[in-house]
């Protein structure tokens, strides 16, 4: 009798030991194992439960990092392919992708999983979300056949509007296809990311020039100059937000192509249409970035632009920042001869290395490296501007302690280490850290980009000369990114992230 109930003990023991270990994803080597990156998209994070602390509380916050670097491995990925191989695409598929990326904002996350696990012992709880891969496949694919539908529709209505000289209604028509377009070049954003079929896409491009057309012939609107091409983008959006949008919308950069960089036009243009907006459709238009770490406005206007024949073709969209939907957008097209008889330039000084070198940047850029790191200038960190004499300061924050550094890749080609194994402490974790020091704006002028990396271990060190104070790197931009990216993860403590942001100078 003794034996049997030893026995007993000895089972639920046991049974209650086995259910207490830790799943196999929560180690790192398990969990590449368990959910290859073919297969999946996903984001992990971990940490000590704080003083007073509820667990609910503590997977809150770590369900939100960990979807945080699911998401942001997806826009990674889509931007570093966009990179590669919108040059390899057709002229057609590549005039569409200029715009996708600048549309993607944030994904819907259909087939999303999660797991969690807290050790009592280690006081430590753990969160991986997963999605996969072909469940997105098939989401966008029907996202993308619901989208075709309602722009359908609404062309037929603006058909039959035309038809009764309801010239308005008609307009109003086609002006609601536009951020559904935007919304298709998200769909097809994934899409083409997983290699699904692209068969949509076509017609939905069809589409768009159909309306685009059906508006400039109501319109009859030749958009000769800037002045022109900003009011009849102004009137576009208005057209779709109604004329009592009184919300403070941030007025943002508008870049080349997918590069984030801006141009002397882009400082043009935005003067001009901020001028439009405000004393012909009344918006209240901010042009100020918000303070780092603080909540962005609700709505976000920017967008890209490119050369399409003999004009250069600009979209704006209107933006909920909270969701990521478009819910305005607007395009109009300048003739290139009017850039040209006033000599501005619609690409950066240094457009060219600095295009080579983002090609560098998005090859093997850091994903799922499990921490967050931020990085802002004081105009942002959304592609900003700065103008000769402006003064230029950055800030961090991170989510995890850890060594710092930052690299300034400047417009004449040198390499700035300015920022070299700074340690983040626990104290100044999941905080704003203005970093202590600052910079004006002085020739040589063009595109910059400032890179930030962080990992739990230090950095290797770089080969450097000191001239005029400044630690100038020797190794060239292949050394740089070997160096910096080469610290391996191996276990969940393996830590490291990195951002950048393009920052584009200019003469007054």
């Amino acid at each position: 009798m003794v034996r049997k109930i030893i026995s007993v003990i000895v089972i639920v023991f046991l049974a209650y030991g086995l259910s207490g270990q830790a799943p196999e994803w929560t180690e790192f080597d398990q969990r590449q194992k368990l959910y290859p990156a073919e297969e999946y998209f996903t984001g992990f994070a971990m940490n000590k439960k704080e003083k007073n602390e509820s667990e609910l509380a503590m997977f809150d916050k770590l369900k939100l990092s960990a979807t945080d670097e699911l998401v942001s491995t997806v826009q990674v990925t889509i931007e570093s392919m966009n990179t590669q191989q919108v040059t390899e695409a057709n002229n057609k598929l590549s005039k569409t992708y200029k715009s996708a990326t600048t549309s993607f904002s944030k994904i819907d996350l259909t087939g999303l999983k999660t797991e969690t696990y807290y050790d009592k012992k280690k006081k430590t709880g753990y969160v991986l979300v997963y999605v996969k891969k072909k469940d997105l496949i098939d989401y966008y694919l029907q996202r993308m056949k619901v989208l075709e539908s309602n722009i359908s529709g609404k062309i037929e209505a603006a058909k039959r509007y035309v038809s009764m000289n309801d010239e308005k209604n008609a307009l109003k028509s086609y002006y609601q296809c536009m951020p559904l377009f935007r919304e298709a070049e998200s769909a097809y954003s994934i899409v083409m990311l997983l290699r699904a079929s692209m068969e949509h896409i076509d017609k939905i491009m069809k589409y768009e020039n159909e309306v685009s057309n059906g508006i400039a012939k109501i319109s009859h609107s030749d958009q000769l100059n800037l002045t022109e091409v900003c009011n009849f983008m102004a009137y576009g959006l208005q057209m779709q937000t109604g004329d009592f949008f009184k919300e403070p919308i941030r007025l943002g950069t508008f870049t080349f192509e997918d590069t984030k960089m801006a141009s002397p036009f882009s400082r043009r243009f935005i003067s001009t249409f901020q001028k439009e907006l405000i004393e012909e459709n009344g918006y209240n238009i901010r042009t100020e970035a918000p303070q780092p770490g603080s909540t962005p406005p609700k709505y976000m206007l920017n967008g890209t632009y490119w050369k399409d024949g003999n004009n250069l073709k600009i979209v704006a969209i209107l933006r909920n920042t909270q969701t990521g939907k478009p819910i305005a957008s607007t395009q109009g097209s300048l003739p290139l001869k009017w850039l040209e008889a006033r000599n501005i330039s619609y690409k950066p000084e240094n457009f060219g290395e600095a295009a080579e070198n983002m090609k560098l940047f998005k090859k093997n850029e850091i994903t799922n490296g499990g921490m967050q790191l931020d990085l802002w200038t004081n105009k942002g960190n959304s592609s900003p501007i700065f103008v000769e004499g402006d003064i230029l300061k950055l800030y961090v924050r991170t989510n995890h302690e850890c060594y710092l550094r930052i690299i300034d890749y400047m417009a004449d080609g040198s390499k700035v280490l300015l920022v070299n194994n700074m340690y983040i402490g626990s104290d100044k974790v999941n905080k704003v850290v203005e970093l202590p020091f600052t910079f004006r704006c002085a020739p040589p002028f063009g595109v910059e980009v400032l890179q930030a990396n962080t990992q739990t271990k230090e950095f290797s060190p770089l080969r450097t000369r000191t001239e005029q104070g400044y630690n100038f790197i020797v190794d060239d931009v292949n050394g740089i990114l070997s160096n910096t990216r080469g610290f391996v993860r191996v276990t969940n403590e393996d830590l490291k992230a990195e951002k950048r942001v393009v920052v584009t100078t200019m003469a007054k």
